[in-house]
């Protein structure tokens, strides 16, 4: 490959990320939104459909992720193999200079970031889901004009 072809497989391959977190957010945002209106007083059965539904949305946007970190990977390596380059796997990697540990280019922040960020959603929709008890809608309300 040459390296307008690599930087064009790495843009295509951003935008596919935007997608995923596009719809990992709006899958998200549907489901806090159930939650809220009427999944948080449905029987179990209904709780475990809805959240096994979601499990499954999130596995595959997982997997998506997954795939095009992999993806992404290899053409960084496709690209620093290249003998002449206009720009650095590195420069891409990193393209705000900023003071990381040895090792960490910005690519790999924003790949811990996204990956904490989905594991700590789907644990708090588990617990909103599961656990958290749920006052009726207006008890606070009406507990603050009786005071």
């Amino acid at each position: 490959m040459t390296e307008a072809e690599i930087v064009q497989a790495l843009l295509a391959s951003i935008q596919v990320v935007i997608g995923v977190f596009s719809m990992f957010f709006a899958t998200v945002s549907a489901y806090i939104a159930g939650l809220y209106f009427f999944l948080n007083r449905a029987p179990l059965a209904l709780k475990l459909l809805a959240f096994l539904l979601l499990s499954i949305g999130l596995v595959f946007l997982g997997f998506s992720a997954a795939i095009q970190q992999r993806m992404q990977e290899e053409l960084f390596s496709a690209l620093a193999k290249l003998p002449a380059r206009t720009i650095a796997a590195e420069v891409l990697r990193n393209p705000i200079a900023v003071a990381l540990p040895p090792g960490w280019s910005l690519q790999d922040v924003g790949v811990v970031v996204g990956w904490t960020t989905a594991v700590g959603v789907y644990l708090a929709l588990g617990y909103l889901t599961f656990f958290y008890r749920w006052q009726p809608r207006g008890a606070a309300r009406g507990a603050a004009v009786a005071a």
